[in-house]
């Protein structure tokens, strides 16, 4: 992940939906059906499963409370995965050797959350006592140990009210106390549904976020680092330090598992899923390569903060390249191909939203969200206010018009 991109699929495993915590703003509490497995049992998941993929990450709820969890990775690479990662809150990291006993079996990644660095606001956002002296604990942990060469932490920083003054102070936190092993940090945008949803102390405006200084200071110290779920536009002059961005740069597959459905998964293509780019975007330059807004923040908060951008794409896009080892010249071929495949209506109507769907290489839909209007007999749905109405199939062989 700290390479090149191009050729990578990778398959998110959730693998259970308990936990030894009750973060404020976790996404997936009260939302995603109760499962949970045994070591047994993923690993006749991965047998069956029979991926097209080279990576893979498992995740929970808390995926190190399943016991003797290093028998699943040393499964998952015997079975021919390149790279195996787990997320993980980081206090079950300390019991046993649990840590050693991951990296002895084969761990390629860690995915560790930290969220702030003050005891009192880790324990509230946690919803946990204990948190804060565990994360510590695992910290210390993590810096007294050697790893191969390619092997990284990603500290997976959700930004809420709790810390959006003090994301700066959060990486120095983490940087200057535990500088002995290779990091990532990945800046979140919390998605608004499950306790987030129902926890308003917790949710900001992005406006109101800090990312400014602590941008700065990673790009001074040659500290890497991703946004995520990110409108392009509220991080300017840091565009490309966006994981969305990148996986549409490199047409990145994503797949999940159907948890109604376990023995199957889906693709998730660029993970556009839930987002949507509002009228605001019309006038944004780098509408084709950003993956516009969460629906649920914009029901929220609503689109005047966005104000669109005016940098060039292709200089945004041949920063991604240059970071993963390829030809920046490539950049303007691919907003080429980006502006052709995510082709956009024109957004005449404030009140109007386009959403696309695809498979592979080609549209497959296209829906229309709008106010409802007497003129159209046909909605696929409709709601009190709003329709969803089919305005085109792309078909599995077709790719879009320069027209759609």
């Amino acid at each position: 992940m700290n390479g090149p991109l191009t050729s990578i699929k990778s398959a998110v495993v959730k693998i259970t939906d308990r936990c030894n915590q009750d973060c404020a703003f976790c996404l997936d509490k009260g939302v995603t059906p109760k499962m949970h497995m045994s070591v047994d049992e993923i690993n006749a998941l991965l047998d069956n499963l029979k991926l097209d993929c080279d990576q893979l990450i498992f995740m929970g709820g808390e995926t190190l409370i399943i016991p003797d969890f290093e028998k699943v990775i040393a499964h998952a690479k015997e079975i021919g995965y390149k790279a195996v990662g787990i997320a993980t809150n980081g206090t079950f990291l300390g019991r046993d050797r649990y840590l050693d006993r991951l990296m002895d079996a084969g761990l390629d990644y860690l995915e560790f959350s930290c969220c702030h660095y003050e005891k009192e606001k880790v324990n509230k956002l946690s919803g946990r006592s204990f948190t804060y002296d565990k994360m510590l604990a695992a910290l210390e942990l993590m810096n007294s140990r050697d790893y191969p060469p390619h092997f990284f932490f990603l500290f997976n920083v959700v930004m809420n009210s709790e810390n959006r003054q003090d994301l700066l102070p959060l990486v120095k936190f983490v940087n200057e106390n535990y500088p002995n092993f290779k990091r990532r940090f990945n800046f979140k945008s919390m998605v608004i549904r499950g306790a987030a949803e129902k926890n308003d102390w917790v949710r900001t405006r992005f406006s109101k976020i800090n990312f400014q200084d602590a941008f700065s200071y990673l790009e001074e110290t040659d500290t890497a680092f991703w946004t995520e779920n990110l409108p392009l536009c509220c991080a300017p002059g840091f565009e490309w330090h966006s994981l969305n961005l990148t996986t549409r740069v490199f047409d990145r597959t994503y797949k999940d598992i159907d948890l109604e459905n376990p023995e199957h998964y889906y693709d998730t293509g660029f993970h556009d899923t839930g987002k949507i780019q509002p009228a605001v975007c019309q006038r944004c330059t780098l509408r084709a390569i950003c993956l516009g807004v969460e629906v649920g923040y914009v029901n929220q908060y609503g689109t005047k903060e966005f104000k669109p951008s005016k940098a060039d794409p292709n200089q945004v896009i041949a920063r991604v390249l240059e970071d993963n080892h390829c030809a920046p010249g490539d950049a303007g071929p691919i907003h080429d191909r980006l502006q052709r495949f995510f082709k956009l209506g024109p957004y005449e109507d404030p009140n109007e939203v386009y959403l696309y769907f695809r498979q592979g290489e080609y549209r497959r839909a296209t829906l229309l969200l709008k106010v409802i209007d007497d003129e159209e007999k046909r909605p696929l749905f409709r709601t009190k206010g709003h329709m969803v109405v089919f305005t085109g199939d792309g078909g599995p062989e077709r790719p879009p018009r320069e027209d759609e």
